[in-house]
């Protein structure tokens, strides 16, 4: 008998290129997807992938395989979606906003809707955007960027609070009594998340920084907070993303003469997008953040 199942979980870690990504879109665990595609590969005596530096690529036979079932599983997988009483929710935001801030949100969301889950995907910020204005997502989470940048006809920004970035070092650094101007960092190494990150943008406007310049470090930031803790250097970071380490004293915040402008930070939305599910998610994130 087919396993449609087998064939779902091959397809997404197709597109994906990536277990830990295919998992997150599936709702799945990780070990989970690997005994999937091995009982795949078993049950048709071939090799589907093989791993590379990036994460996962196919054999000629996986392409192959791929290329003949991509088609169909997909359109499954959306009349699934479509004509089930339980809507799951698309989300898309950046692995660290999700975590940081929005746990508590997600695990209020489950209390309510258990039987709904919810499918996240971390692209790039005008990725997800044209996504959702082709209700490829239902809602994402990020920093607020200008209007010009997304249809304003077809998707809506709720603010729900303030973000400040800030120049963080370990308790222990050289730096820690020290004062930066600007002209002094432009010359420092700084740990910054990739390189088309909002904060990162404002730190190159700020300095007056050209891309690509060496003592710019564009790492992820579970990355920065382990380099951080044991090194001494200096990152940029938004400071409500590690309140919990400053709180405990595990890492410090640079002194400097200047403060970034706060940003804004929400959901968008598909103005289209108006089923219950996603309703009750925007309500429960209302209720975390906009607390009179």
């Amino acid at each position: 008998m087919i396993n449609l199942e087998l064939y779902k979980i091959f397809v997404f870690v197709a597109k994906e290129g990536n277990i830990t990504k295919a998992s997150e879109k599936l709702n799945i665990s990780q070990p989970a997807v690997t005994k999937h595609i091995k009982n795949l590969e078993e049950q048709l005596g071939v090799t589907l992938f093989k791993r590379n530096k990036y994460g996962m690529e196919l054999t000629d036979k996986g392409r192959e395989l791929f290329s003949e079932v991509e088609e169909p599983i997909i359109k499954i997988y959306n009349a699934e979606r479509k004509f089930t009483s339980i809507r799951n929710i698309r989300l898309g935001s950046h692995v660290t906003m999700l975590s940081r801030m929005f746990g508590k949100c997600i695990a209020e969301y489950y209390k309510l809707n258990p039987t709904s889950q919810i499918e996240v995907t971390n692209e790039t910020f005008n990725d997800m955007l044209n996504m959702l204005e082709n209700q490829k997502l239902d809602i994402v989470l990020s920093k607020k960027v200008d209007e010009s940048v997304y249809n304003t006809n077809k998707i809506e920004f709720i603010k729900l609070g303030l973000l400040h970035d800030i120049f963080v070092i370990n308790t222990n650094s050289k730096y820690k009594d020290k004062v930066f101007n600007k002209e002094q960092l432009s010359k420092e190494k700084i740990y910054t998340p990739k390189r088309t990150s909002i904060t990162t943008i404002n730190l190159m406007k700020e300095l007056n920084l050209t891309d690509g310049m060496e003592n710019i470090k564009n790492i992820t930031y579970t990355t920065m907070l382990g380099i951080l803790k044991t090194e001494d250097s200096i990152g940029l970071i938004t400071k409500e993303y590690i309140k919990d380490e400053l709180k405990e004293n595990k890492l410090a915040i640079l002194n400097t003469d200047f403060e970034f402008e706060p940003m804004e930070f929400g959901i968008y939305i598909n103005k289209e997008n108006k089923f219950k599910e996603l309703k009750d998610l925007i309500k429960i994130m209302k209720n975390e953040f906009l607390q009179v």
